[in-house]
Order: C-alpha cells, then structure tokens, then sequence
C-alpha cells in the first residue's frame, strides 16, 4: 500500500469523513481514488502537494469524462476533495478550496457530455496539450472510449428465461460479499441481498421484463413505489435502494450482463429518487400508500393542497386511481386479502359488542338438547 492508499483509507475512518453526507460518503472513495490517480499521472503531484492550477486541470480531465459517471457522483466531487484536503492540513488549504468552487460547474458541463474542456471546446491548447502525458497524446482513442468499447463488445447475449434469471439472482447474491460495487454500503449483506433479489424478481413478475430490457417508467414504479409497500421491507431498506440499486447496475455494467444503453436507463431512472425514498421510510405503509396516491394524482396537474380540488378529481377518476393502485399493490396481493380478513373480523367483533352493549339481540346458535348417557336413562326410567 502506498503512501497515498493510505491516506485515502485514514480519511474514510475520520470523523471529517463522517461529517459528509450519505451521497458523498457513497462515493469519496471512488471519487479519491480517481482523482489521485489522474493527478498524478498528468500532473506529478502526490495528494499532499496539489496547486490550484492543477486541481483544476484535472477536474474537467479524463477523470470526469466518464460516460459511467452519475449525476450524484458529480455532486459529490466538489465536497469529498476539499474535506480530503482538509483532512491532509495541506499549506495551499484555502486556495485549492477555491479552486474546487471556481471550477466545479466546469467540470459538471464536461460530466454532462462525457468529455474533457479541451474535446469540448474543439481540442486541447498548445499550453493544454504540453501537459499531457506522452502516452496520451499519442493514443488514437481516448480512455473513456476505449472503456466504453470494450465494456460493450463484452455484454453477454443471453436468451433469457425465468430459470436463468434465478442462475443470475444466485450468482450475484454469491459475488455481494467480494464484488466492490457492494462494499461500503449502509447496509449489510443480507439486507442487501434481499432489495437486490426483490427487484429483479419484481420486474420480471410485473413487468416480464429481464435485464436489458427494463423500462424507464417500470423502472421507476417498481423501485419507487412497489419496493417501499413491501410488507416485510424496513425503514433502512427503504432508504438504500436506490444506492444498492446502482451497485447492482454498476455490478451488472461491469461483468456484461446490461450494456451502457441499458445502465444509463437505469441510472437516469433513479437520479432523482433518494429524497421520495427517504420520505416514504419515515412513514407506515399504510401512509406510504396515501403518498403514492397522492403523488399519481399531482402527477396528473391537480394540486393536492387543495382538498376539494384533489377530492373533485378522484370522484372523476375512480378508475384511474384504483387501476394505479392495484399495479403497486398488486405483488403484495395475498398480504392485503389477509389485512381485509382482519379487517372485516374486527368489525364484525365490534358490531357484536355494540349489540351486546345496546341489549340488542344477537344471533348465537340453537342451543341443543342434552344427551344423557344410556345408563342415565335407564336410571330415569326405574324412578
């Protein structure tokens, strides 16, 4: 290990690292490891030893050009770097903070087009080109499209069935424990295991849908409403699916499962979700099914705020709602049949108290004859 490796695993053990907020947590060390390895291989420089300049060269180099890059890893970059620096006690502290601010929305445009500034702006300066490494001026292709080249000559091209799916769903749930897109999580493997497992089998199920062929919208139903309404999902669950649904697709990516059309559908499904997700696990479920309705119906451009507006429109479209409705609740159908069961037991009990209470008459059974034995009778018949 080096002396920078280091540094790195130090940082993600201090309470400056915990001071982060979940997405940056998520994805500093990624984010360290990247940005420390192309600052040393274009600019030289260890991670005690950064200038201004060459933070900033660096943030719209190769090393945010990558087409695999989500939005939250974007975000995340300006905060990790000057915490990490910031850890260090680095001499140039408040300049390379600066610098970082000044050239993030830079660096966001050059993530957003999955290219340095200088492909952005036609090619690289003669002050630019000098700085880059031999190597690269002579590469025909960059890194990033040569990643994306063999990422996608290495997708499999599976026929899908139900039993492969269950060979996928086995063989990833027996790669979690080594396979680095699951490490550093929130949660542990079996909780994992289980969001991963009832996805996968939530969009074959309900969509008939296997990877590399998911939807954007089927997407998003089944891991932002379907996933929070399971009986037997908790509250922290709730919270990480969307980073452990990354993981999985980032795993998926990785090993040639999905191909980058497909894995960029699935980050684009989930970019925006983390704060629903939040706000659902902080409710019950019954709670969280009244969100989701009134979600559809906001959805639909009716205020929710307004009760009788809102109320006006559901009386409109009953059958919208409850065809909405029935498509979540639909995988946790026999769990509702029981909940109606109890339902209707309860109320029946209570309307026999109420009776009971009111000196009402209520229907028991016939009451029987008594039988008595045959020795009894005879007994009987001699008196």
């Amino acid at each position: 290990m080096n002396e920078q490796e280091e540094h790195i695993n130090q940082f993600l053990t201090s309470s400056t690292y915990h001071q982060l907020s979940a997405n940056q947590q998520k994805h500093a060390q990624d984010i360290l490891v990247r940005f420390t390895q192309q600052m040393k291989n274009e600019q030289h420089l260890a991670d005690t030893a950064w200038t201004p300049q060459a933070v900033k060269d660096v943030m719209v180099g190769d090393f945010i050009a990558d087409p695999a890059l989500t939005n939250q890893f974007g975000i995340a970059v300006a905060p990790v770097l000057k915490a990490y620096q910031k850890f260090l006690g680095v001499d140039q502290l408040k300049e390379i903070t600066q610098a970082i601010d000044d050239q993030r929305a830079n660096m966001n445009a050059c993530r957003k087009a999955h290219q340095t500034w200088a492909q952005l702006h036609g090619g690289a300066s003669k002050q630019d080109a000098a700085k880059q490494p031999v190597a690269a001026k002579k590469g025909a292709e960059s890194a990033p499209a040569a990643e994306v080249k063999s990422q996608t000559a290495a997708v499999k091209q599976t026929t899908w069935t139900a039993e492969k799916l269950a060979q996928l769903i086995s063989q990833v749930k027996d790669a979690m424990p080594a396979a680095a897109e699951f490490q550093h999580q929130s949660l542990s493997l079996g909780e994992q295991q289980y969001v991963v497992t009832e996805f996968l089998i939530l969009m074959h199920q309900e969509f008939n849908q296997y990877p590399g062929e998911w939807v954007f919208a089927d997407l998003q139903r089944v891991l932002g409403m379907m996933m929070p309404l399971d009986p037997d999902i908790t509250p922290k669950q709730i919270k990480n699916i969307v980073p452990t649904a990354q993981a999985l697709f980032d795993y998926l990516k990785r090993t040639g499962v999905i191909a980058m059309d497909q894995y960029k559908v699935g980050l684009k499904a989930i970019a925006n979700m983390q704060n629903s997700e939040e706000m659902l696990a902080s409710l019950s479920r019954k709670e969280r099914e009244t969100q989701l309705m009134l979600s559809f119906i906001n959805s639909n451009g009716i205020n929710t705020d307004d009760v009788k507006t809102a109320e006006a429109w559901m009386d409109d479209h009953q059958d919208e709602v409850a065809a909405f409705m029935r498509t979540l609740l639909n995988p946790w159908r026999d769990y509702e049949h029981q909940q109606l069961v109890k339902r209707q037991e309860v109320a029946r009990r209570r309307a026999q108290l109420t009776a009971a209470d009111r000196g009402e008459i209520t229907h028991h059974r016939a009451p029987r004859g008594i039988k008595f034995s045959k020795k009894a009778r005879k007994k009987r018949h001699r008196k």
